[in-house]
């Protein structure tokens, strides 16, 4: 359920984190706008979308980061993982490789917030749709989850599968940590913490180019 408004009871700052073209912003402009661009460009830099859900009685906003995945942007997105709540790691199914390299983006989240209590992690699979193409079984992505002790899923941003689940759970996984969180944000409060993520995106931000 979406909540229009600025006053929000929590917000959550969640970081989509992979490599180039696992379906990032495909699957963030699924679960935002309910679109699925087949000829999208890879993000370069940052972008930010926010949406207000209620959860438990309690209003959430959601601040989610879609960071690029190429190499020469990898130092760039380490800077916005301070005060990140949770992380997304995404994969394509289809791509071995971008499964391979899930344990360095999730040691580069680990090292740089540190404190485990204070943030969580979910691991997702994208392409679902495309089974003809896997490369990576579900089972390998189960012991993988578990060996890591972290959440996981398979969706496809394509659809649509599997994106409004995987939000909703990892929010409701969230709300069961206290400590995770802003927490009573009053108008003023909301409007600040925005402005200084427009002044953050705007320092580094180069939305949607040709790279």
């Amino acid at each position: 359920m979406n909540i229009k408004g600025e006053v929000a009871d929590i917000i959550y700052k969640i970081l989509i984190l992979g490599e180039s073209n696992v379906g990032k912003t495909s699957i963030l402009l699924r679960y935002i706008n309910d679109t699925f661009d087949e000829s999208a460009i890879s993000t370069c830099g940052v972008d930010v979308k926010c949406k207000y859900v209620s959860f438990d009685n309690k209003k959430i906003k959601m601040n989610i980061w879609d960071t690029a995945g190429q190499e020469r942007f990898r130092g760039l997105a380490k800077n916005y993982f301070r005060g990140a709540h949770g992380f997304i790691f995404v994969y394509d199914i289809t791509n071995k490789e971008s499964f391979d390299k899930l344990k360095g983006w999730m040691k580069d989240a680990k090292e740089k917030i540190q404190d485990d209590e204070s943030f969580k992690m979910i691991i997702v699979g994208n392409k679902k749709d495309c089974e003809n193409k896997r490369k990576i079984e579900f089972q390998r992505l189960k012991e993988f989850g578990e060996e890591n002790k972290v959440m996981y899923i398979e969706v496809s941003a394509k659809t649509g599968e599997g994106v409004d689940q995987l939000f909703n759970d990892f929010v409701h996984e969230l709300l069961k940590y206290r400590k995770i969180g802003t927490y009573k944000v009053d108008q003023v409060e909301e409007r600040t913490y925005s402005s200084l993520e427009k002044s953050l995106i705007s320092e580094n931000k180069h939305e949607n180019c040709n790279c």
